[in-house]
């Protein structure tokens, strides 16, 4: 009996389980065609809207840890990237303006929404693309909250070129489970089972038709990051700004290329902005927004009911 009990373990151990194609969004997603593109979000509340854009690799579940509160007192919408998620893929090959082609489609999915202006909330890679779409579209942009944002450290030509060579379309197709397991861990101070949910998701997608669509656009957004910094342009910002990090982020700043630069640094960098102001949340990592949602949803609540004449 106990050999047959093994044999049946085994067997189990060996079904190949279905991929997990679709994230665990917690809200009902909707499509919205924008020309040639089929654009997913997730939508919930009413109100003045925050526009939520997720970080590189991501998509619109990881502000679900969010929507479920400040949907109480705003409209939310949490959109899925081009090749992320359920939008469908724009295969581009110019990697200097992935990032503004990004900010385009926010740009257009507002008009489409018949969105006059709203709050953007950018998270890492979604973060600098908030600041472009702001720069490139001052009159849809009210207020923006930057988590964890990308763009403020600044690499060399020669670091470039190491970051790029490193994150080919290549390297993220070929890594294991533990090692997108390793990749993932490093977003959190500490690990949730909610954590672990997301990284059984990440490696789920290894099975699925859209995967290899799926590592080139990180590989273009790593590119695109890097091709179109905006500490340049951090003066012309016009919009107030909160900026949030982890202080215990470990991936901005970059640990291996800049090991001195401190993640308060790095967040003091957007006092180049008018008007902005930075809060640095304890026991947090780079995806703070999941990890630590309640002090994050109370500093943006308190952040977009000031009104503009305080800054």
């Amino acid at each position: 009996m106990k050999k047959q009990i093994l044999i049946l373990l085994f067997l189990l151990s060996a079904v190949k389980l279905p991929a997990q194609c679709v994230p665990s969004y917690g809200f009902i997603a909707k499509q919205v065609q924008l020309d040639s593109l089929q654009i997913n979000y997730v939508e919930a509340g009413k109100g003045e809207t925050i526009i939520m854009i997720h970080g590189l690799g991501g998509n619109a579940s990881h502000w679900k840890r969010n929507i479920e509160t400040l949907s109480q007192k705003f409209r939310c919408i949490a959109v899925d990237l081009p090749g992320y998620g359920k939008s469908s893929t724009a295969e581009r090959t110019d990697a200097a303006t992935q990032l503004d082609f990004y900010a385009d489609v926010i740009a257009s999915l507002l008009q489409k929404l018949k969105i006059p202006t709203a709050f953007v909330m950018g998270h890492s890679m979604g973060g600098q693309i908030s600041m472009i779409l702001a720069l490139k579209y001052p009159s849809l942009v009210n207020k923006l909250v930057l988590v964890a944002p990308a763009g403020l450290e600044t690499f060399t030509d020669a670091e470039a070129n190491i970051l790029t060579g490193y994150a080919t379309a290549a390297f993220y197709m070929a890594q294991d489970s533990m090692a997108i397991t390793q990749s993932y861990r490093a977003n959190f101070f500490r690990m949730t089972d909610a954590a672990e949910l997301l990284i059984k998701e990440r490696i789920s997608l290894k099975q699925c038709a859209e995967f290899e669509a799926y590592c080139r656009q990180v590989s273009m957004g790593v590119k695109g990051m890097l091709a179109h910094p905006v500490t340049e342009e951090l003066q012309k910002i016009s919009q107030p700004v909160l900026v949030l990090f982890g202080e215990q982020d470990a991936l901005i700043p970059n640990k291996f290329l800049h090991p001195s630069l401190t993640v308060s640094a790095v967040a003091a960098m957007a006092k180049s902005i008018r008007g902005s102001s930075i809060r640095m949340i304890p026991e947090a990592g780079h995806l703070l927004q999941y990890e630590k949602p309640e002090p994050l949803n109370e500093a943006v609540t308190i952040f977009l009911r000031i009104k503009q004449s305080g800054f």
